[in-house]
């Protein structure tokens, strides 16, 4: 399965944001970062980890 990653990371940011800006919390923020840098397979894994289908990512 191809992935299209970049929209995954956006998507993944995008709920981190959500956490931060709802809930406040913190920790939220700081992984939003970390998922600049994460490498495809570290969002696969997050995503899984996040209950996230990865067959909305499929290209």
């Amino acid at each position: 399965m191809t992935i299209d990653i970049e929209k995954l990371r956006k998507d993944l940011k995008q709920e981190c944001y959500g956490t931060f800006f709802v809930g406040g919390f913190g920790e939220a923020l700081m992984e939003s970062f970390d998922l600049d840098r994460a490498s495809p397979e570290e969002l696969v894994d997050i995503a899984g980890k996040n209950g996230i289908d990865l067959r909305d990512y499929q290209v």
